[in-house]
């Protein structure tokens, strides 16, 4: 059944609303030096927007954050994909138990985790290195993304693919054309789970990966936490912070707003 545009709308706006109203004074505190009651409108100044974009490291870290939640996105995905297909198309002996073992990264306390995970690969030369940090948050995200994948694989009509290559289709283009346009919804927002667990990992990026390899959450995370930093110098860290997010959240709105048979006809897939 398809929603009444009036009402999509109307579910739209209210959504928006709630997300960014609660950003409306954070953005005011990054542009004002002074503000306080009885005052309705800040002075605005620019200053610390200059100051910390240009030294405080921020661009520098937010490359590297970008590069490395991306990679841990697409490998996340591209690793789960055949397994989550697998435990959510099909019913075999110790498929419950397969379940159970993805959840470990997740019951067990991270810091626990994460100094087991130093240890080992000290050994394995993974240690202090960009590839030993994109390992280390597959190890988390990895069995994430494959159980919600195998969730969003529960509904998928295995008939499809059947069809398909009945009428002469070949593997490779039965899952281009057929099975990624089924459970794209769902593919996309793993990926953005995937994308902003891996984007606020803190404890994990300093234990395991190279001090040089400054990320986002690094930089960030000791700036706000310090008490002597102005409101104005946090307003413009968190801004800076959740921006990207943000910009995802509403790409992937768009991609989502698309339907299965409109990305075929585009040739997107």
């Amino acid at each position: 059944m398809t929603m009444n545009p009036r009402l999509r709308t109307l579910i739209l706006a209210i959504a928006a609303t709630v997300l960014l109203l609660p950003l409306i004074p954070l953005l005011a505190w990054s542009f004002t030096t002074f503000w306080r009651w009885p005052a309705v409108i800040p002075s605005f100044d620019g200053g610390y927007w200059s100051k910390l974009l240009t030294d405080g490291g921020i661009l520098p870290a937010l490359r590297n954050s970008l590069i490395l939640s991306g990679a841990v996105t697409f490998l996340s995905l591209a690793l789960s994909f055949f397994a989550a297909k697998a435990l959510g198309t099909r019913n075999f002996r110790g498929k419950r138990s397969i379940e159970l073992l993805l959840l470990i990264p997740t019951f067990v306390p991270q810091i626990a985790v994460v100094f087991g995970m130093q240890a080992v690969f000290m050994k394995l030369t993974l240690y202090s290195n960009f590839i030993g940090l994109l390992t280390a948050h597959l190890v988390f995200y990895a069995p994430y993304a494959t159980l919600l994948l195998s969730a969003v694989f529960e509904n998928f009509d295995v008939s499809l693919e059947e069809q398909s290559r009945t009428l002469g289709v070949g593997r490779l283009k039965t899952m281009l054309f057929v099975t990624l346009p089924a459970v794209r919804p769902g593919v996309i927002v793993t990926g953005v789970f995937c994308f902003i667990g891996s984007w606020s990992v803190y404890l994990l990026n300093n234990v395991i990966g190279d001090p040089r390899f400054k990320t986002l959450s690094g930089v960030i995370f000791p700036l706000v936490s310090v008490g002597n930093n102005s409101y104005s110098t946090m307003a413009v860290a968190i801004i800076v912070y959740i921006l990207p997010v943000l910009i995802i959240l509403i790409l992937i709105s768009k991609a989502l707003a698309n339907s299965p048979g409109d990305i075929v006809k585009k040739g997107l897939l």
